[in-house]
């Protein structure tokens, strides 16, 4: 009776063993595929952020483009006001000046 009992107790000692050995690398590879699942989240985290900025880069880039365009024609219709005032007026302000300098005279 006490053999029976001595078996059963090692027989059940060797079940529980084998059981943590089995738990233990279940828990091994469960470390792995975490270290590998946040590896995965990381990079594609990363591919995210690299999209995010170049597609805000060419959005920037692009209104960049925009408003020098803008600025541009804004300088070449101000340049060209300019130029016909000078145009329409030199000969006028000529005048006044050597009326100016003549009355003082």
């Amino acid at each position: 009776m006490h053999h029976n009992i001595i078996k059963d107790t090692i027989n059940l000692d060797k079940k529980a063993r084998e059981q943590v050995s089995e738990l233990t690398k279940k828990k091994e590879h469960l470390d792995e595929v975490i270290k590998a699942e946040a590896e995965k989240l990381h990079q594609t985290f990363l591919a995210e952020i690299k999209q995010k900025v170049q597609e805000t880069q060419e959005s920037l880039e692009a209104e960049i483009v925009e408003k020098k365009k803008i600025e541009l024609q804004t300088y070449k219709n101000t340049l060209k006001n300019i130029q016909k005032q000078y145009e329409d007026n030199k000969d006028l302000w000529i005048e006044k000046i050597f009326n100016a300098c003549i009355d003082k005279g």
